[in-house]
């Protein structure tokens, strides 16, 4: 499954209410010669369908996709459990106090030590199985670290191939840098106080084209509160950013022209260029580390990913229940 993820310990263990409900029998899936219990599967899947922030109800579109979470959970599940047998088939330990201090921050979400027990047993657990789980889980995070650890080194060959495979991802778009005057729509307003607002605009359109400073009109009169402080400077953006017949009119111009009125639904506006750049492609040697970090990351996720899919091919594994959403 490609993404392969933990999902935090929190998640796994703490507030599965559906699991508070009542205790499931039986087993769920059983990895290799480990059984997961299908008390432990609900409670997780009900945290992991939380996670997405899908709430339960009656509508019938939902089932499809309660039906591809719990499939979801169910691959998680089994690949956490193959991620814990392969940590300790590496003889790897999780350390005592670090457990300890899990256990003791997962337990302090809760007002009593009952509390805690009875949560853990709602969950399918007892306080011994349960550090178990925690001393499971933490070396099968040291064993995911180890991988990426090993996959962690980006040699210069790489980063360059890399760059030259990505030039039209490393290039910049075009970008002008406007200021703006605005001057805004009545809350509903007629066709007659959209022509009033207009006229507004004429003299003020006046005074910029006789040279007054465009910037100081803007703090003058632009109702715009996002740049008006600034001058109407709108920074400098890419096509695809503004509402498209502003966006059109700051494209087409020269720097230093001032456009005419332009009606959007915020209200009139007229704009000044002030500047323009051209694509360009970023220089290698001003992004290497970037690229190298990023570099870096695709080769350790990748690296886990090949892992899982190793472990799963030569795992057994056999889901014991249908998948199909009951909630």
């Amino acid at each position: 499954m490609a993404g392969f993820r933990f999902i935090p310990l929190a998640l796994l263990v703490i507030g599965c209410g559906a699991a508070a409900q009542g205790i499931y029998p039986g087993d769920a899936a059983r990895v290799n010669d480990e059984m997961i219990s299908y008390q432990r599967f609900q409670g997780f899947y009900v945290e992991y369908r939380n996670s997405k922030g899908v709430q339960v109800g009656a509508r019938g579109d939902q089932l499809e996709l309660l039906k591809q979470l719990r499939a979801e959970a169910m691959d998680l599940m089994i690949e956490q459990e193959l991620v814990k047998q392969a940590a300790e088939e590496a003889g790897i330990e999780a350390d005592r106090e670090a457990v300890d201090a899990q256990i003791q921050d997962l337990r302090a979400v809760f007002d009593s030590d009952d509390q805690f027990r009875m949560k853990l047993e709602a969950d399918g657990y007892t306080e011994d199985s349960f550090r178990r789980h925690i001393e499971r889980m933490t070396a099968g995070m040291i064993y995911l670290d180890r991988i990426r650890a090993d996959a962690a080194d980006v040699r210069d060959a790489e980063v360059e191939t890399f760059y030259e495979e990505n030039e039209y991802r490393l290039t910049l778009p075009e970008r002008v840098r406007v200021r703006h005057i605005l001057l805004k729509w009545k809350p509903l307003g007629t066709q007659d106080d959209r022509a009033a607002i207009r006229a507004q605009m004429q003299p003020v359109l006046e005074r910029a084209r006789a040279g007054e400073d465009f910037a100081a009109l803007a703090r003058e009169i632009s109702e715009d509160s996002a740049t008006r402080a600034n001058g109407g400077d709108t920074g400098l953006f890419p096509r695809g950013t503004m509402v498209p017949a502003f966006e059109d009119v700051a494209f087409s111009l020269q720097p230093g022209a001032v456009s005419e009125p332009v009606d959007t639904v915020f209200g009139v506006h007229i704009l000044k260029l002030e500047e323009r750049t051209v694509p360009h492609l970023l220089p290698l040697e001003d992004i290497r580390e970037q690229l190298r970090d990023y570099v870096r990351e695709e080769k350790m996720m990748a690296a886990v990913e090949s892992r899982i899919e190793e472990l799963r091919a030569s795992a057994d594994v056999e889901v014991l229940i249908p998948l199909a959403a009951s909630n």
